[in-house]
């Protein structure tokens, strides 16, 4: 099937209806979560200078803007829902882009909904004690898999499902809610940077010296602590796989991926200089809610509630945001003939892939239910930094072997900065590899088991 001759026709059924403003805050939302809360605690503790710290969370931000950039092309000329799974498709061919989708349906996207619903319930025990996971009101054994049901557990699927419900009745109140928990989002982060600069007890001393050199070239430790960056800039893509319901795609999708990649890089370079004018680099080692000691260092009282609130605000909109975009993957290979045809199905009064959206909610709470969306995760940590490079690497496939295709936007900087984000990603991924060799092998079954799958749903198409 040709893509640029078919598929936009039959994409007609999801409607343009997202301006720049709500692309910028599905991007924007998506990458502000846990991580600026949590992580530069943890980055301090292998590299401690302030030099360090900021040049790590400058360099996570340079490999987001460089995939954000790569993605800017891809999108404008292929502006399809789907994202990744239409670009891997187009480059490599039909079999690779499935697999790319089975790994989303599977676990990328199911599993993060699961693994951030779990995570919601147990920042708003902070709150509510009741959702703690010690309340534990069924346990049985399934399938040898010890299944423990908590008030928790009821309230992760309980917003999944209203999650999923939200948008399920249109794409419009989706993202409104996405608009609003972003802006608060980003409100929060502006209130603590201002905070901190106006009113903050910290001192410009926490700055010097600014380099340990002896570190800087510690390319064993630079590395432990940049991974972690790397997750706290997931989500630089978000929009891709919305390109179908975009108003003028070929320049709001390459605007939006850029703005929103700038925005949240200076966001998160702001907040850890404010992070170190709080507290000296020396004494965050180790600190698992590092914005909280800082905070509470600054204004000279304990701020856990408050950091806590702004906490489970961010997830809550990274769950908003996860939930929004998976269906549009599903729904894409429906379209292709190579996952359950229902999912082709857009709703007639609210026009959206509401099939696509039940299935992605139902697979999410049985994660949820069983827990094992953390060993999932585990077994597809490599294959997730291998379809990474190779969406990213379709900027150059495409190039070569569909240079009639019409760019809109052209990369900057082309071909190293796909270059250098697929080699940091291969690097990832090989580290991933020599570290849990076994668990890696996992992984590749899982996504293994998808080829059988494929030609089944390739027969059942052909029929």
């Amino acid at each position: 099937m040709n893509l640029l001759k078919e598929s936009p026709m039959e994409q007609t059924a999801l409607k343009r209806k997202l301006g720049l403003f709500d692309a910028v805050m599905v991007i924007s939302g998506d990458m502000i979560g846990v991580g600026i809360f949590v992580t530069t605690g943890f980055i301090a503790q292998t590299v401690s200078s302030p030099g360090a710290v900021l040049a790590i969370w400058l360099l996570g931000g340079l490999l987001a803007l460089a995939g954000a950039l790569s993605c800017a092309e891809l999108s404008a000329s292929l502006p399809l829902a789907g994202g990744d799974y239409i670009y891997i498709r187009e480059a490599y061919g039909k079999l690779m882009g499935f697999l790319s989708g089975w790994s989303s349906f599977l676990v990328t996207f199911s599993g993060s909904i699961a693994a951030i619903a779990v995570g919601f319930a147990s920042f708003m025990s902070y709150f509510f004690p009741i959702l703690g996971s010690d309340n534990v009101f069924f346990s049985a054994a399934i399938i040898g898999h010890s299944v423990k049901v908590s008030i928790g557990t009821v309230f992760s699927i309980v917003a999944v499902l209203i999650l999923s419900g939200i948008h399920y009745v249109g794409v419009r109140q989706g993202v409104l809610l996405q608009n609003i928990l972003t802006t608060l989002k980003i409100g929060s982060l502006l209130g603590i940077i201002l905070l901190g600069v106006l009113v903050g007890k910290g001192s410009t001393e926490h700055f010097v010296p600014f380099f340990d050199m002896s570190r800087v070239t510690d390319m064993s430790a630079f590395g432990a602590a940049f991974i972690p960056v790397i997750f706290a800039y997931a989500g630089w893509n978000a929009v891709i796989y919305l390109a179908g319901e975009v108003k003028q795609p070929e320049r709001n999708l390459p605007r939006a991926l850029v703005r929103a990649n700038l925005l949240v890089i200076l966001l998160y370079l702001a907040i850890n200089v404010v992070y170190i004018y709080a507290v000296p680099v020396t004494e965050m080692k180790g600190a698992l809610r590092v914005s909280e000691v800082a905070t509470t260092a600054l204004l000279g009282y304990q701020t856990s509630a408050w950091i806590t609130a702004i906490i489970t605000v961010s997830i809550f909109g990274a769950l908003n945001v996860v939930i929004m975009l998976g269906p549009r993957i599903y729904y894409a290979m429906a379209q292709d003939g190579v996952f359950f045809g229902g999912l082709a199905r857009v709703h007639p009064t609210f026009g959206t892939p509401s099939n696509a959206i039940v299935l992605q909610a139902l697979w999410s709470c049985i994660l949820v239910l069983t827990g094992t969306f953390d060993a999932l995760f585990t077994y597809v940590s490599v294959i997730i930094s291998l379809f990474s490079a190779l969406t990213v690497g379709s900027v150059m496939v495409l190039r070569f072997k569909r240079p009639d295709l019409k760019r809109p936007y052209k990369l900057w900087g082309y071909p190293f900065v796909p270059l250098f984000f697929v080699l940091v990603s291969l690097w990832i991924a090989w580290g991933s590899l020599v570290s849990k060799p076994w668990e890696s092998f996992g992984g590749v079954i899982i996504v293994g088991l998808g080829i059988p799958a494929y030609f089944f749903w390739q027969r059942r198409s052909k029929r």
